[in-house]
């Protein structure tokens, strides 16, 4: 898995790793293809594209939230014993998904982000 702001999923015909920036998905023609087989994936549905904007632009909070993030941790209760993880352990060291729809096929893209190393600062 790349970490990082390239996402990838798994190419529906060849299951090879097709890898794609957020940051850059307005400078994209809409297409994406798998390196392996050459498939054509279609990010031109405004819906698709609305989300993955959304998701870039919580990308880009989390990394202006770093000072924040720094002191906030999860809370798992396993009986009566809490265990605290760091926020920022939670983003840069599980793996993490997005579950969309190119038409009428469901996408699972796989993330791994380090906002505050990562991001492109906006122009």
């Amino acid at each position: 898995m790349q970490k990082g702001h390239k996402l990838e999923f798994s190419c529906q015909s060849c299951k090879t790793s097709v890898c794609f920036s957020i940051f850059e998905l307005d400078k994209m023609e809409g297409e994406i293809s798998c390196p392996e087989c050459s498939l054509i994936y279609d990010f031109s549905d405004e819906v698709l594209r609305r989300q993955l904007r959304k998701f870039e632009g919580l990308c880009r909070q989390i990394q202006q939230s770093d000072e924040i993030l720094s002191n906030t941790s999860v809370g798992i209760y396993i009986g009566d014993r809490e265990i605290k993880i760091p926020y920022k352990l939670l983003l840069t060291r599980l793996n993490s998904t997005l579950d969309l729809m190119i038409g009428e096929q469901p996408l699972t893209i796989s993330f791994r982000i380090e906002p505050s190393k990562d991001v492109p600062v906006l122009e």
